[in-house]
């Protein structure tokens, strides 16, 4: 599928941010898997130091051991207490028995269950299943510097993460917007942005494009009104004959319908077109399109077809672009001629080139050929071809002409497969 320009803004900016956030969250979970290792080792060197308390804390020279226990595991302070909240022990007094009354215990809402081990910033308590104390002490220094670290961590990931947010909205609001809406405008009077497109250059060309819009407008009205007016006049002056009694109602009804086929033309060329999109296999197409046009036997159909030409499109709307092609060729041959068809494709692409023997188009009106209400014939209305270009271009393709007068024409039609 075929990306716009602004479309492409918004992906590399999509991306850009979806990438900042990627490695935001992988830092994350770096950090988090750090926190979390040294959170696992500090519940591993309290539970093993509550085990060694429970051996040696009714033994002879307590207080020793467990100051020794202390400066083996690295902590600043232990207190014991036992399970009624007096306190047996502290590093800070160096003494066994019950001791006054402190609050670290206050720091922690709930106390663990037996087996247990909460945190509550540096502090740490654990709850000694047998026989029954709490363990009070603070988290060593390398845990609690991992701790501040990984707390920062995420106070910076957010603070990031806003600011990014910000940041993606302020870029669609002041620069993907205005850029899509400058994309939408050029898309309406049908100039497509390309990635190496400046955007002045675009309003130029929107700008060249509104011109040719308001002459097309300009023919528009002018031939509604000159084929309106000498219709009116016809079916007036029909209508006075048939009241003399010189002309019947067939005339009336004759030019009322040709009327009707003109109204129906130009609101079939006017009407907003959604595609309807499915697998086409191009050569049944053109097969299907040949069969509904009224080919005279005098005009002989010469097919050259690449096999297994699929392509993704409408199939009514190509179906009835080919169909006005073939009329166009039928009208331009007047005695015995050919239509040659030529099918081909390429890896994005599928082409086919339609050729005529008839009388071919003069090279300073080549120009005109895809133009609303140009044609040779006199009663040709002139939107069939430019119907077939609308519809090509509707696929992201595009059509050609090549003609020299009395020795035909050809036209060229490339649509992507994917369109």
């Amino acid at each position: 599928m075929k990306i716009s320009y602004p479309g492409n803004i918004a992906i590399i900016a999509g991306l850009f941010i979806v990438l900042i956030i990627f490695l935001a969250i992988v830092n994350l979970y770096i950090g988090l898997q750090l926190y979390r290792e040294y959170r696992d080792t500090e519940v591993s060197k309290i539970a093993t130091l509550a085990r060694l308390c429970a051996i040696y804390l009714n033994k002879f020279e307590t207080e020793d051991i467990l100051k020794n226990l202390s400066q083996a595991f690295d902590l600043a302070h232990l207190v014991i207490y036992d399970t009624l909240g007096n306190k047996i022990y502290d590093s800070y007094q160096k003494k066994i028995g019950v001791l006054e009354t402190t609050d670290y215990l206050k720091n922690f809402k709930v106390l663990p269950a037996p087996g247990e081990i909460k945190f509550s910033g540096d502090d740490i308590i654990y709850h000694n299943l047998a026989p029954a104390f709490f363990i009070y002490t603070r988290a060593s220094s390398s845990y609690s510097g991992v701790n501040r670290v990984f707390q920062w961590h995420i106070f910076y990931i957010t603070i990031s993460l806003v600011l990014i947010s910000f940041l993606g909205i302020f870029l669609i609001r002041n620069l993907f917007l205005p850029v899509q809406y400058v994309a939408n405008v050029a898309k309406r009077y049908g100039v497509e942005m390309r990635r190496e497109d400046f955007v002045p250059e675009t309003f130029n060309e929107i700008f060249k494009r509104m011109k040719e819009k308001e002459k097309e407008l300009v023919e528009f009205s002018s031939f509604v009104a000159h084929e309106f007016r000498n219709s009116l006049a016809t079916i007036t002056a029909l209508a006075r004959l048939v009241e003399k009694g010189k002309k019947s109602g067939e005339e009336i009804i004759k030019e009322c319908n040709t009327l009707n086929a003109i109204i129906s033309n130009l609101l079939e060329y006017a009407r907003t077109v959604k595609l309807n999109i499915s697998e086409i296999d191009l050569n049944l197409l053109i097969d299907e399109a040949l069969k509904r046009t009224m080919i005279p036997e005098r005009i002989f159909v010469k097919k050259k077809f690449q096999p297994q030409i699929k392509l993704n499109g409408d199939y009514e709307l190509l179906l009835h672009s080919f169909i006005n092609i073939f009329k166009n060729g039928v009208a331009a041959i007047s005695g015995r001629g050919t239509i040659s068809i030529t099918t081909k494709q390429d890896e994005d692409s599928v082409f086919c080139s339609i050729s005529d023997t008839g009388t071919g188009i003069p090279k300073d009106k080549l120009d005109l050929v895809f133009s609303p209400f140009y044609s040779e014939r006199a009663e040709g209305v002139g939107l069939g071809l430019a119907y077939v270009k609308k519809i090509v271009e509707l696929h992201n393709g595009e059509i050609k002409v090549n003609s020299e007068k009395n020795r035909g024409t050809e036209f060229i039609i490339r649509i992507p497969k994917m369109s």
